[in-house]
């Protein structure tokens, strides 16, 4: 029998298993292959949905299912200490877990994703408001709706982090929202960002710096964040500057998953070394690497792992049946980005063709609301 594990559930991993076993469902019904999931937690969290329930749009509770439910009958699941993974040796091809249990495997998916590390930014945890965790993005939503004006500073802390362009619509919604309260007026928006501008990739960074210019949002960039006095509500940067501040919100520093580092295969900030066309693990191919896990300079967001599944699930699928041939990774992410409570654009590129966002509007505002709400019954059973 060939044993695929697939290291981590949450969007990437949920994808692949579901798609591993609708394409390997004979093999697996007859005994030739067993598909097994291994996660600590048991629920499955839709992360993209954070920022709504951040927002004060979506209840907490509607970003959450159970597991097992979104899982094909033919995958095996283990969570809580019999999926919590303490070390991964590649060459041994074994994954101990936190009940002491060892798992052999012939094939491995890590898709163990990322998590945000506190310790990288003094002060940083005592005050932050942030949609990128599950029970802050609820204490951010009484930060928000509390807010009656002030300074607010939205700082990305470090890059690469998890959806790249949640912070730009951090700030857009923001500011819709305190211009529907009658506060913005009261209301100071500074955004802060590691490198120069708003985002990394420039077609994009160039609409959005005239958006936030004509929203009077204040830009101050590059800021790396050093520190932040939770006292005297002040963020400071390496490059010197200092702010004070009323609501601080963004990203906290993100890491890949300790286990990797634990394991000691991922670089310093414990990303897997990958090949950026296979979505193989350098020097390891029968080992898989997809989303956040990776260290390929590209978006980590939900759409990368979507579009990386159907890579992974081709060329897994012809290893086991002793098919030629490799499906290859062009890079492809698709998102869409807030621009307001009732507007987006959308951006959709690969590595060959740049991003060009089309002018916000409210259609593609519904086109966000459309596939949150598709999520659970379409993307994470992966019927398309």
């Amino acid at each position: 029998m060939k044993r695929i594990i697939v290291a981590g559930a949450g969007i990437g991993g949920t994808i692949v298993a579901n798609r591993l076993s609708d394409r390997l469902r004979n093999e697996i019904d007859s005994g030739e292959v067993e598909i097994v999931s291994l996660d600590r937690s048991d629920k499955h969290i839709y992360q993209p949905g954070q920022l709504f329930v951040g927002m004060g749009l979506e209840d907490a509770s509607e970003i959450v299912r159970d597991e097992k439910s979104l899982l094909s009958r033919r995958v095996k699941f283990l969570s809580g200490k019999a999926g919590e993974m303490v070390r991964i040796d590649v060459n041994e091809h074994t994954i101990l877990t936190a009940d002491g249990k060892s798992h052999k495997y012939d094939y491995l998916v890590l898709s163990t994703g990322s998590h945000n590390d506190w310790d990288m930014v003094p002060g940083l945890k005592d005050v932050l408001q942030t949609a990128w965790d599950y029970e802050r993005a609820m204490k951010m939503r009484e930060a928000v709706s509390s807010f009656q004006g002030g300074t607010v500073v939205i700082n990305v802390a470090r890059l690469p982090h998890k959806c790249p362009v949640g912070p730009l619509e951090n700030t857009l919604m923001f500011d819709d929202l305190m211009r529907r309260r009658g506060l913005r007026e009261k209301t100071r928006i500074i955004y802060t960002y590691p490198v120069q501008g708003v985002f990394g990739i420039p077609n994009v960074n160039k609409v959005m710096l005239k958006i936030f210019e004509e929203r009077g949002i204040e830009v101050i960039s590059p800021f790396t964040v050093k520190s932040v006095d939770p006292k005297e509500r002040v963020i400071e940067s390496n490059e010197g500057e200092k702010i004070k501040f009323d609501l601080l919100m963004g990203v906290p520093p993100a890491m890949g998953a300790k286990v990797i580092g634990d394991s000691g295969i991922g670089d310093r900030r414990n990303w897997v070394p990958t090949d950026k066309f296979t979505l193989q693990m350098k020097d390891h191919s029968d080992v898989y690497v997809m989303g956040d896990t990776t260290d390929i300079p590209i978006s980590k967001a939900g759409s990368t792992a979507d579009f990386e599944s159907y890579v992974v699930t081709h060329n897994l699928v012809n290893d086991i049946r002793g098919n030629l041939g490799k499906r290859s990774y062009d890079g492809s992410v698709f998102c869409y980005i807030a621009t307001g409570i009732d507007s987006a654009t959308y951006i959709r590129f690969n590595y060959n063709n740049p991003p060009v966002p089309p002018p916000p509007s409210y259609v593609h505002w519904w086109g966000k609301i459309m596939y949150n709400n598709a999520y659970w019954t379409v993307t994470a059973k992966a019927i398309v």
